[in-house]
């Protein structure tokens, strides 16, 4: 599997390039949303860091959520398959 390394970006502009992919797909497609890990994350400055990943993620983002254990951050990324 073929890797690349992506720099985290906000919710915003994760949204911003889904909205584009309507109108002009990536790889052919439009991309789609998904948990990129089931980790969660203590609340703390994302934005900015590497990670490597595979060939067909596009972005990474960062997205607060809540449970029973307290708040947490959830990483999700766009995908193009």
């Amino acid at each position: 599997m073929n890797t690349k390394k992506l720099t985290i970006v906000s919710k915003r502009k994760a949204d911003t390039m889904l909205l584009d992919s309507l109108f002009n797909p990536v790889n052919g497609q439009t991309l789609t949303r998904t948990r990129y890990d089931m980790g969660k994350y203590k609340p703390e400055k994302f934005i900015g860091r590497e990670i490597e990943c595979a060939e067909h993620v596009q972005a990474i983002f960062t997205q607060s959520q809540r449970d029973s254990d307290g708040p947490y951050i959830a990483l999700y990324c766009l995908v193009s398959r």
